[in-house]
């Protein structure tokens, strides 16, 4: 003789033991989160950005790019500013390269003189970083050759707008560089 379950005795235990296994898989859920993506190592929780040293001969280009990676750097990186001496990790530059030069240009037809009428400048900067774990004392990302460019219409910009450009490129190229590492 066969037996006869009622589902009706089967069917609440099957919902308590689903609902428990519910509850324990969101509890151990709660645990778990993501990250942004793209910032140090769990270590490395402040930094210091030196200023930059200029191989070249605009003064005042080590401020300007100084200022755009206090401003940029430490929120991407998902770190906190940090003091000269106390920050977990240290960020190094030093500007190479600056050039300014005609980057598009036409010959006027209306002169005869075959004069060349420069539609478009370009600004490019080149420049070294290392960024450094002080506490391991090892190079948590460099890049000997990374550069920038801005391009700017001189009739109606000047250097200054290319230069901008050129070095918020960078900024992002030393971001992009330092997140592929984790």
């Amino acid at each position: 003789m066969q037996r006869n379950r009622s589902r009706r005795t089967r069917g609440p235990r099957a919902l308590a033991s689903a609902a428990a296994l519910a509850a324990a898989l969101l509890a151990g859920a709660c645990n778990y989160g993501f990250s942004g993506g793209g910032g140090f190592p769990p270590s490395i929780r402040t930094i210091y950005i030196e200023a930059p040293e200029n191989e070249t001969d605009r003064v005042d280009l080590s401020d300007q790019l100084l200022a755009e990676m206090n401003q940029k750097l430490p929120r991407s990186l998902g770190v906190r500013p940090g003091t000269r001496d106390g920050a977990d990790a240290v960020v190094r530059t030093k500007i190479l390269r600056y050039d300014d030069s005609a980057g598009n240009y036409r010959t006027d037809a209306v002169a005869t003189t075959g004069a060349v009428k420069v539609i478009q400048n370009q600004v490019n900067i080149a420049m070294s970083v290392q960024i450094i774990d002080r506490k391991r004392n090892e190079i948590l990302w460099e890049s000997s050759s990374l550069a920038g460019q801005g391009q700017y219409n001189p009739d109606k910009e000047s250097d200054r707008d290319g230069r901008r450009l050129a070095i918020e490129r960078l900024v992002q190229a030393i971001i992009d560089g330092a997140q592929s590492q984790w």
